[in-house]
């Protein structure tokens, strides 16, 4: 460690004359930290950093002066200290019978449930959806995800469509089923239009007519073949490469 600071200087000059920083003294001594306080991922810093990068991005619609930052520190302080008193062996059982009433109430969506007494409940319609490593989302949402490469049938060739919307599927419980796309397929190039990738077999490259027919396919994720990326360019012709990292 000594020759890894004694080297910093050589490295980055401009630090010679800097007092040096902590977490360059504290460098010194992971080794006694790792004895005292376990392995790194219990007491490294990246949760607080993580939850700084979450209060930045929060809209304070221009109050300054410290207002916003004391409630959230004060609602922080609040909600800390009621976990703590639930936990607390004191605690009286008519705060722990309302405390079940809230959760019942008030479920996040992320929490799992193994009884599966709540049902998590979405709308009709969603933002985006992930596959196969891409976030897909409707042409309104998100234009550069939007487009892709499917099969209209399963014993089709392959053709470039736009994403119009992602929907929901539900049975009469409510549950959530499944999700289908409703896709406006892109029209063949005109014979009278020229496709210069044609000479490229071995580029995954097509041309198709900037146009979507007034038709929608109503496919399903299975049908995705890739993720595609379109280029516009002239006489209305647009070339669509697929994305698929096969």
């Amino acid at each position: 460690m000594k020759v890894w600071t004694r080297d910093l200087q050589t490295l980055f000059p401009h630090i010679r004359g800097s007092t040096p920083r902590p977490n360059i003294h504290a460098a010194a001594h992971i080794y006694d930290f790792l004895l005292l306080f376990g392995p790194v991922l219990s007491w490294w810093y990246f949760p607080f950093e993580h939850l700084i990068g979450v209060l930045q991005k929060i809209n304070t619609n221009d109050h300054t002066g410290g207002e916003m930052e004391a409630t959230i520190m004060k609602t922080m302080a609040c909600t800390a200290n009621i976990h703590c008193w639930l936990r607390h062996p004191d605690c009286p059982d008519a705060i722990h019978v309302l405390k079940d009433l809230f959760d019942k109430c008030f479920v996040p969506v992320s929490r799992p449930d193994a009884l599966n007494e709540f049902v998590e409940r979405k709308g009709t319609h969603r933002a985006y959806v992930a596959h196969d490593g891409d976030n897909l989302s409707p042409f309104k949402t998100h234009p550069g995800n939007s487009t892709i490469i499917y099969r209209p049938l399963p014993s089709k060739p392959p053709v470039a469509g736009q994403i119009q919307s992602i929907e929901n599927l539900h049975n009469h419980d409510g549950q959530n089923t499944g999700i289908c796309l409703h896709v406006h397929r892109h029209n063949l190039l005109s014979k009278a239009l020229y496709d210069p990738f044609l000479q490229f077999p071995h580029f995954n490259a097509k041309t198709y007519s900037t146009t979507l027919r007034a038709a929608e396919d109503i496919i399903g994720l299975d049908d995705i073949v890739a993720h595609a990326a379109q280029y516009n360019y002239s006489h209305g012709r647009s070339v669509m490469v697929s994305l698929s990292r096969q």
